[in-house]
């Protein structure tokens, strides 16, 4: 799932040959998960799971994530991710390096990008359709099926943070 969230959040940024009309830096994005029918808020989940974690242990595991290279912080409302320059111009540079996905863009322009994805590895394929709202928000929608034949419908929402990324990582 991990892998999936990191993909689909690089189709925001580089599925298009034409640049996507964002601005690089870092940014926020919030997601919503339906599965089934049932809506939830993955990283409001994942907070909640954190705050029963005793505070020794969830430094333990800040710890570990950091250093195994956790290239989208997660924060209070979603999580946090470093688009380039590169990254928005040059969308095929960035699609090599997830081979575990294949995406098929069907619509892209400099403010929509739409198409097919298929993550043999997830075993998820669907649809993703990305609009860019203004160069500072973006949002999308990616559906498809699950393992089981389950209907998911993932929703995005990006803003815009600063220029400058800061610790955050590129994604690679």
């Amino acid at each position: 799932m991990r892998h999936l969230i990191l993909t689909t959040a690089l189709l925001t940024a580089a599925s298009s040959a034409q640049a996507f009309d964002i601005k690089p830096g870092l940014w926020e994005a919030k997601m919503t998960l339906t599965l089934d029918g049932k809506t939830f808020d993955p990283m409001a989940e994942m907070n909640k799971a954190l705050a029963q974690v005793p505070p020794e242990q969830r430094k333990q595991m800040e710890e570990m994530l950091a250093k195994s290279g956790s290239q989208m912080p997660i924060t209070k409302d979603g999580y946090r991710i470093c688009y380039t320059a590169d990254m928005l111009k040059n969308p095929s540079s960035v699609m090599e390096a997830t081979k575990s996905c294949k995406t098929k863009v069907t619509t892209q322009t400099a403010k929509k990008i739409s198409g097919t994805f298929d993550c043999p590895k997830e075993d998820a394929k669907g649809t993703f359709d990305w609009t860019a709202k203004s160069d500072t928000q973006y949002e999308g929608v990616m559906t498809g099926k699950d393992s089981k034949g389950k209907d998911t419908v993932i929703r995005y929402e990006g803003k815009f943070v600063s220029a400058d990324c800061g610790k955050v990582k590129p994604v690679k």
